[in-house]
């Protein structure tokens, strides 16, 4: 059986990936928030007061970025 290739099957098979990729993609930020939270758990507090953090904002910071940039 040949598949088809036309423009019509396109959007679905793009849509199907989509779905299928989006699990990893969520598995990935999350492995990433973990990571930096780590990190900048790792630092002191004077250092976290140099980049304009405290320790109750990293979670924050990770999950919405820092306002006021």
């Amino acid at each position: 059986m040949f598949y088809d290739t036309s423009a019509s099957h396109r959007p679905r098979r793009a849509r199907l990936l989509e779905l299928a990729f989006q699990p990893w993609q969520m598995l990935a930020s999350l492995m990433a928030e973990r990571r930096d939270h780590a990190r900048l758990s790792n630092l002191d507090d004077h250092m976290l007061k140099d980049i304009g953090l405290t320790r109750g904002s990293i979670r924050s910071a990770i999950r919405n970025g820092r306002s006021g940039q």
